[in-house]
């Protein structure tokens, strides 16, 4: 009989798929299954014989048009709901939700545990949303635990991360804008759910890397793994650093954010 006993909801998503392979390596004596949100699958699915449910499923990049914002809201709030409410009904013991250091929004640099969040794009406020909806079904017998990632990286990494590979791929100069990010590594990630599993765990958790990097450091490394030089300039801060605070694309790039 398995020690512990994992339903993934997400199956298709990049960290449920690592953190199955993690377990498969890592922990043998566990069982873990993955089943898809978007087709239903999960509805189907007897919940009674997990231990705990990890819920990885999102909608994370969609342009904003009509019926965007209300998909958001179907996904990133409402199917977290549904879920865990299924899960207790059933004598789960544990759900886990993967949530996003984006509920803190794009106006803060430094978090600290006094900081609130303060969402300011659709998918991390429906995340803060349903986290805050969540939170209420934690009992004794009953644990919610809430994960806060900040930008995730490593192999076939998508999102934000695999764009910037795409970029390093071609760039041979770089702005050192000397900014602060925290990241988490997906094996990090993979080994900090594993051991909210381990210790039935509930409450709040801001995973990272032990050290904090800056965009040109990571364009860098990246780059040298390519067997690419990489010349770093600090000739257009004057310019990026004050569109880091106010614009997007710039912000997420060569802005500052990170986990005290």
């Amino acid at each position: 009989m398995a020690d512990k006993s994992i339903l993934v909801i997400g199956a298709h998503s990049y960290i449920a798929q690592n953190f199955e392979n993690y377990v498969k390596k890592k922990k043998k004596n566990w069982n873990i299954t993955l089943v898809s949100a978007s087709d239903g699958a999960w509805e189907k699915t007897d919940f009674s014989v997990y231990d705990t449910v990890l819920i990885t499923a999102a909608l994370v990049h969609r342009k904003k048009q009509k019926g965007t914002e209300e998909l958001y809201r179907k996904v990133n709030q409402e199917l977290p709901v549904r879920i865990t409410k299924r899960a207790k009904e059933a004598g789960v013991k544990q759900v886990i939700f993967l949530s996003s250091m984006s509920v803190f929004g794009d106006n803060v640099e430094r978090i600290t545990k006094e900081t609130i969040p303060s969402p300011s794009g659709l998918y991390g406020k429906y995340k803060y949303k349903a986290e805050q909806v969540l939170e209420k079904f934690q009992s004794e017998e009953f644990q919610i635990a809430i994960v806060r990632p900040p930008m995730v990286y490593g192999e076939g990494c998508p999102g934000n991360y695999g764009r910037l590979k795409k970029l390093a791929k071609v760039t041979w100069i770089f702005p050192d804008t000397q900014n602060k990010r925290s990241m988490i590594a997906i094996e990090g990630l993979c080994r900090e759910l594993g051991g909210i599993v381990e210790k039935m765990e509930g409450g709040y958790f801001h995973p990272q890397d032990a050290e904090y990097i800056n965009t040109a450091e990571m364009v860098q490394k990246m780059r040298a793994e390519m067997g690419k030089k990489t010349y770093l300039t600090r000739g257009f801060n004057w310019i990026l650093k004050p569109l880091s605070k106010k614009v997007g694309i710039f912000r997420k790039v060569f802005g500052s954010m990170w986990y005290e």
